[in-house]
């Protein structure tokens, strides 16, 4: 059986091609370097940011309160479903989110009218105190209250945007 005779390896070729190809990268990164250099700094004129209006304040947690109503019925079900919680318990987070929602509704509807802001502050005040949510939120046995923290504490927000108590 044939078999080459190996070649002798020019080592001193080899070397100063790696030189070359080491020093690539090293290259590389001075030309970007170079091109992309900091910019010049100037003064930043811009304007701060402007507040958010309680108006939009408001109509973003009435959405929010949409679907966290939905959100609290879904898990006391399932709270109840899987025993954490009892029918009775279900039925008052229930009670509590057809008041929330109604109360959000109205305030959705305040919202829209043509009304100036403070006459819609005063109404969305007058809504949300008439709708009896602290009481209703008493009824609530201390396990259960739980499922309903979130909507109070976005019905908190719609108070503190009105400049209204909070629950």
């Amino acid at each position: 059986m044939y078999r080459p005779i190996p070649r002798p390896v020019d080592f001193r070729r080899t070397i100063r091609g790696m030189t070359r190809i080491r020093f690539l990268p090293l290259l590389l990164l001075m030309a970007c370097l170079v091109l992309t250099g900091c910019p010049a700094s100037t003064p930043s004129t811009s304007t701060p940011a402007t507040p958010t209006p309680p108006q939009i304040t408001v109509a973003n947690a009435v959405n929010a309160l949409a679907q966290a109503v939905d959100g609290a019925v879904s898990s006391a079900i399932a709270a109840r479903d899987a025993g954490k919680v009892d029918q009775a318990d279900v039925v008052a987070i229930e009670g509590y989110c057809k008041a929330v929602a109604l109360a959000g509704k109205a305030v959705d509807a305040e919202l829209r009218s043509a009304d100036t802001w403070e006459v819609q502050r005063v109404k969305i005040l007058t809504i949300v105190s008439q709708a009896g949510l602290g009481t209703l939120k008493a009824q609530i046995s201390p396990a259960a209250q739980v499922t309903v923290s979130t909507l109070v504490i976005i019905v908190n927000q719609i108070l503190s945007a009105v400049g209204g108590p909070t629950l």
